[in-house]
């Protein structure tokens, strides 16, 4: 009998990780593979789905008649359906912020391997050559006192926005909502529309969740706007990035280049610009460090034991509210 189950293929010490969490009266065990035979299988008799990026909708809830609890396992929650999660009568809850810190520190990362051209360096020093005048001559940026715009200042926009601190960048955001003047003061960021932020950074970082709003809002036109040799960074969810857009404006040599952590079609072979150099890829590692992983499954496994004892979830994902209460 498995009462948690992982609803996508997990590495066993991923698997040990979540049994070591639960309570000993509740056996967890992952799916072998994404074939839906195999989750009808095992989820008959399951209690709590912990769900990576399977679509939850109405078909597959139906596959697990005793679900008690729809648990995302991490901050984005586009696949989840929250009008079948409220039909099933079952909550459904998300983990925000549990890995806000790591997946800023990747961001980060992307940005100073870009500026410092670190790539381009590193294969040059290993292929013998030794290329520091030309690269100098050539120029090499910097993070101090950049000009960097975070789109999104959710718990892993303010992240980044600490950890740029101690750069002495100039950072600016914008948000739908613009935050407390308290915390744009403790972070150091100023807010500014969309469109004067595109304009004036020469970095530019993506924060923002994937919805219908969001769905390509980095293309041609918001490309033309940012100055010339800027680059772009995206941290949050390939569907936010017009990848041909992004092609155009690199090839053109108007951005000097991109950092990304997703792309659209995040399976083997999915990286669309093994081509060009100046755009750096990594495949959704951002989050799921030792530590990342860690706070992510105690946050979930926290809502399972809340379940199990009557209470309500935290961090219900928005639009299932009040869902199985």
């Amino acid at each position: 009998m498995t009462r948690a189950l992982c609803t996508e293929p997990l590495p066993d010490a991923l698997v040990e990780i979540c049994r070591s969490l639960l309570p000993n009266n509740v056996p967890c065990a992952a799916v072998p593979t994404l074939a839906l035979d195999d989750f009808a299988r095992m989820a008959a008799d399951a209690e709590f789905l912990l769900v990576g990026h399977r679509p939850v909708d109405d078909a597959l809830l139906a596959m697990a008649p005793n679900v008690r609890l729809v648990q995302r396992l991490g901050l984005g929650h586009e696949n989840i359906d929250a009008g079948a999660v409220v039909r099933a009568g079952v909550p459904a809850a998300y983990t925000p912020g549990a890995n806000a810190g790591v997946v800023a520190e990747h961001t980060i990362m992307l940005m100073l391997v870009l500026v410092k051209r670190f790539l381009e360096a590193e294969a040059a020093a290993r292929a013998g050559g030794w290329p520091m005048m030309k690269m100098a001559a050539e120029g090499i940026g910097d993070l101090e006192q950049a000009t960097i715009g975070l789109i999104g200042l959710g718990y892993i926009g303010q992240a980044v926005a600490e950890r740029l601190l101690p750069f002495q960048a100039d950072v600016r955001y914008h948000t739908r909502h613009r935050v407390d003047a308290s915390l744009e003061e403790r972070l150091g960021v100023t807010y500014l529309p969309l469109d004067e932020l595109l304009d004036t950074s020469h970095i530019v970082s993506l924060h923002v969740p994937a919805t219908d709003e969001t769905h390509h809002m980095m293309g041609d036109e918001q490309f033309a706007r940012m100055p010339a040799g800027s680059y772009l960074i995206n941290t949050s969810r390939g569907t936010l990035v017009d990848e041909d857009a992004l092609r155009r404006a690199v090839e053109s040599g108007h951005l000097a280049g991109a950092g990304l952590d997703a792309v659209q079609n995040e399976t083997a072979g999915g990286n669309p610009f093994t081509d060009l150099p100046q755009i750096v890829v990594t495949p959704h590692t951002a989050g799921p460090t030792v530590r990342g992983v860690q706070a992510i499954l105690e946050q979930a496994i926290a809502n399972v034991v809340r379940v199990l004892n009557g209470e309500p979830v935290m961090d219900p994902i928005p639009g299932t509210d009040g869902a199985g209460g």
